[in-house]
């Protein structure tokens, strides 16, 4: 599946909570009591993501801000997207 997509949004997974943190952002399971530091541009996906931009959108300003290549944006949304999918994170959605 391609998760870049004007269409594609994610919301964070129930017993999943997050926190912005000076240099990332803190992901907590709450179930299992892990928690993982991302740093960034990984932070940065994740931030634009949970908090509504759609999967598209991220890789777009992602390129701006990190100076990324069109193909290396999208390469880093889609593997963030199919990772923290993979480990219950996030619900990935196609709205419309």
């Amino acid at each position: 599946m391609n998760y870049v997509s004007a269409s594609t949004y994610c919301r964070v997974a129930q017993g999943v909570s997050w926190f912005v943190e000076e240099h990332g952002v803190l992901i907590i399971d709450e179930l299992s009591r892990d928690s993982v530091r991302l740093s960034y541009p990984e932070a940065a996906v994740w931030d634009l993501l949970v908090r509504g931009s759609s999967t598209l959108r991220t890789a777009s300003l992602l390129r701006e801000g990190f100076a990324l290549t069109e193909s290396e944006a999208r390469i880093l949304v889609e593997n963030c997207v199919r990772q923290w999918r993979d480990i219950a994170w996030l619900n990935v959605y196609v709205e419309g």
